[in-house]
């Protein structure tokens, strides 16, 4: 990762240390728009964008939620500029063509007007943003299926399952529809071979199967190479993780601190840096 040349022109947290699953991995807050009650924005390199510069999200700190809302940080200031009281709304797709979670709200709207055509062109747009987009590839999920494009809905199904519940979800529908699907003998991907195993359903329990599950996928990610799906597995299992109790994630030896440097180790296999938030201030144009 690294900071874009106007990175200055926003007040990021210097402070900032990655000690949590939530707010995801790649994430950096700044004071602009605060609203002083948990929610932030910030700077957020998507999975596999590391080399891109960033896009300007906001935290949903009580839904554990992030949007993708603006494409950049000058499409972010022009906002802005434009808030009253410091309070910074959703672009429109006018505003910020490019935001994320423009297209996929405008993406909602085309499919209560039934068309689809233009719905799965918006959330191509958004995912080709924010590749972990959950919101977005479950909705893109079903307008696949819809149209009877069943290999490419396979591929959104299982690119949902993995991406984080900071993004969306949960892709219960996706998990249902991949199970009904038919596992070739030459399909490697291991969330396809074990989601008629999975729940997807998390917390309020001592024991959970879907755990030791989405662990062995991701060492079967390592071992493929695909550190695109590992490091966005990752990210999901250190939140669902993160969600149940001390006890719960003592008993799947679950240690955040260790976790989130493996996550930070693994990401250094998608571009130099990977997500290691500690190559940013050294990166910081002057």
């Amino acid at each position: 990762m690294q900071l874009p040349a106007n990175s200055h022109l926003i007040s990021l947290d210097k402070d900032w240390q990655h000690r949590q699953s939530y707010p995801p991995l790649g994430f950096t807050p700044f004071y602009e728009a605060a609203l002083g009650n948990g929610d932030t924005f910030g700077l957020y390199w998507p999975i596999g964008r590391e080399a891109f510069e960033p896009i300007v999200v906001e935290t949903w700190h009580d839904e554990w939620r992030v949007q993708p809302q603006f494409s950049s940080i000058d499409a972010f200031l022009q906002a802005y500029e434009r808030a009253d009281d410091e309070h910074v709304t959703t672009p429109s797709l006018a505003d910020d063509p490019a935001s994320p979670f423009a297209a996929y709200l405008a993406a909602k709207e085309a499919i209560g007007q039934r068309n689809p055509e233009a719905a799965i062109g918006l959330l191509e747009a958004a995912l080709a943003i924010v590749p972990e987009y959950t919101d977005a590839l479950c909705l893109l999920h079903g307008q696949y299926v819809r149209a009877g494009r069943t290999d490419d809905a396979v591929k959104l199904a299982i690119r949902a399952i993995i991406s984080p519940p900071s993004f969306g979800g949960p892709p219960l529908k996706a998990v249902q529809w991949l199970r009904s699907q038919p596992v070739a003998d030459k399909e490697l991907d291991p969330i396809w071979r074990m989601c008629g195993q999975l729940s997807f359903s998390f917390g309020g329990s001592k024991e959970n199967a879907d755990y030791p599950l989405l662990a062995a996928a991701i060492e079967c990610y390592l071992e493929q190479e695909n550190f695109l799906h590992a490091a966005t597995l990752m990210q999901t299992y250190a939140e669902l993780m993160s969600a149940e109790t001390v006890s719960f994630q003592e008993r799947y030896g679950f240690d955040q601190a260790a976790f989130i440097a493996r996550q930070i180790a693994v990401s250094a296999q998608l571009a130099p840096g990977g997500r290691d938030p500690a190559t940013l201030w050294a990166a910081r144009p002057a």
